[in-house]
C-alpha cells in the first residue's frame, strides 16, 4: 500500500471518531440541559481531553508509521 493511502486511510479514522466524539458531546449536553441543572460546563472540559488525546494519538501513530 502506498504511503498515500494509508496517511488518507488514518486521516479518515481521525475524522471519524472525532464526530462520534462531537455527537457524543451533543447528546450529553443536551441529557445535561434537559435534566435541569441548565448548561453543563464541566462537560467541555471532559470531552475537549479526550479530543486532544485522540488528535494526539493520530499524531503520534502518524509520525511512528512515517520512520
Amino acid at each position: 500500500m502506498p504511503d498515500g493511502e494509508s496517511s488518507q486511510e488514518g486521516g479518515t479514522l481521525l475524522m471519524a471518531t472525532l464526530l462520534v466524539l462531537g455527537l457524543a458531546f451533543a447528546g450529553a449536553w443536551v441529557i445535561g440541559y434537559v435534566s435541569g441543572d441548565g448548561p453543563p460546563w464541566q462537560l467541555v472540559r471532559y470531552f475537549a481531553i479526550a479530543a486532544a488525546g485522540v488528535i494526539l494519538v493520530a499524531l503520534v501513530a502518524f509520525t511512528v508509521r512515517r520512520r
